[in-house]
């Protein structure tokens, strides 16, 4: 099952937003540190589902201008240019990824069994899973160190998509530069940009990836939401060679 759809409204969505569409405010990207923000619009649109859920583009908006001020070099992907082929091509080289797709646990037939994923856009209604597999064996171990996934299921507890990333299953307060956010059970679209606004807001005022976790944790929904996370509480969430965070604790009272 993936993200439930709540707005009837039409709107027009994007199909690729760019780094540049955000202004001079944000902090620069550093180059060196890619990120890649995929979003499922066409699985939200008419005639999939028979009117158009504005919410997917804003969610990656969102996402875009979120990894931006932190100082990843961020590009983001929907219709024809988010597909699997292109998260699996992209996944080697990304120090912070996001998602917002129709996820859950899929049946994989090659292997015979049932794997956590999310959905690719490919620009139709017929779209393949992203396998957690295919994501950690492009990866070859190498964690990537903030991962936000705005779908169904894939913070459920037995979620194979954390480990895909290199991220284990641990909470730690300091220590490292790593992240992953999700959603347990059924989230709705609604629900999910009020969290996500308050989580990027909160980042960009300068609090860690904990800290703003919380904070979307507060927001009043429409529906009941679950999220969890893995990694380090206290990490800024900032792009860079970091190992610890010398300023987790001081962020954390802003």
């Amino acid at each position: 099952m993936g993200s439930r759809l709540r707005s009837p409204r039409a709107a027009a969505l994007f199909l690729l937003v760019s780094v540049g569409l955000f202004g001079p405010t944000t902090r620069p990207a550093l180059a060196a540190y890619q990120a890649s923000a995929d979003s499922n619009v066409s699985a939200f649109r008419s005639p999939c589902i028979g009117f158009n859920d504005s919410h997917p583009a804003r969610l990656l908006a969102l996402a875009v201008a979120g990894l931006r001020s932190l100082g990843y070099g961020v590009t983001g992907y929907s219709g024809e240019a988010f597909s699997r082929a292109s998260v699996i091509a992209r996944t080697v080289n990304d120090y912070g990824f996001y998602v917002h797709s129709h996820g859950d646990e899929y049946w994989d037939a090659p292997a015979q069994r049932r794997y956590n994923g999310f959905r690719e856009d490919s620009g139709d209604c017929s779209q393949a899973v992203v396998f957690s597999p295919q994501i950690a064996a492009a990866r070859a171990g190498r964690f990537t160190n903030l991962v936000v996934v705005s779908t169904c299921h894939n913070a459920d507890p037995a979620t194979t998509l954390p480990a895909a990333f290199g991220i284990g299953r641990t909470k730690v307060a300091s220590g490292a530069s790593h992240f992953y956010l999700g959603y347990v059970g059924i989230a709705y679209d609604n629900d999910e940009q009020a969290f996500e606004t308050a989580f990027w807001a909160a980042l960009g005022r300068g609090l860690s990836v904990g800290a703003a976790f919380d904070l979307g944790q507060a927001q009043n929904f429409s529906h009941p939401l679950d999220a969890d996370w893995w990694g380090t509480y206290g990490w800024s969430g900032r792009a860079g060679a970091v190992e610890g965070c010398s300023n987790c604790l001081a962020a954390d009272r802003q």
